[in-house]
């Protein structure tokens, strides 16, 4: 079962990653949107819009408007179920008081979707050591995943893209597909 064919199965972890300004956060917010608002996204047919939790540690407001709009949202695009969390105020998600918050907001808003972008901006701790992502899934995405909401991590390759994500490789070991 997709929430966006091929790329979100339901109820997943999952973790997309490619070098620094290849488009990632583009794509996953355009996903987010059209998933938040009901409409087709790369084969995925419309469908009834689904709360989507965007916690955003990169863009300003600025730039969040005018990407929309370069999908084709306009002021009369419903977007009521894209809840928009940028450069956040929480502890970081490594940890119990930050994953609590934004399981929290995922519950309040009835996410059937959690994304987080960038992952080295929302923890703290050693990028390379795997206790850093090992506390960030157990506080955050290990309670997500056990109420079947779907989430995405988003994150930068290493110097060498074949040997995968930047840091730790317990990032591997946390998710359903990279």
């Amino acid at each position: 079962d997709f929430l966006c064919a091929p790329l979100l199965a339901r109820g997943r972890s999952h973790a997309l990653f490619a070098k620094a300004k290849t488009g990632k956060s583009l794509l996953v917010l355009e996903m987010a949107a059209a998933i938040a608002n009901g409409r087709s996204f790369l084969g995925r047919p419309e469908s009834p819009p689904e709360h989507v939790v965007y916690v955003d540690y990169e863009m300003t407001p600025d730039d969040l408007h005018e990407r929309l709009e370069g999908f084709g949202y306009t002021s009369n695009d419903d977007l009521d179920h894209l809840h928009y969390i940028q450069i956040p105020d929480i502890p970081p998600l490594n940890s119990a008081p930050g994953g609590s918050a934004l399981c929290a907001a995922a519950h309040i808003w009835n996410a059937a979707l959690v994304i987080v972008d960038t992952t080295a901006r929302a923890v703290d701790g050693e990028e390379n050591a795997m206790e850093t992502y090992r506390d960030f899934y157990r506080h955050t995405f290990m309670p997500l995943k056990a109420a079947a909401i779907t989430t995405l991590r988003v994150d930068h390759a290493g110097k060498e893209i074949d040997r995968g994500q930047r840091g730790s490789s317990a990032k591997n070991d946390d998710v359903d597909i990279v």
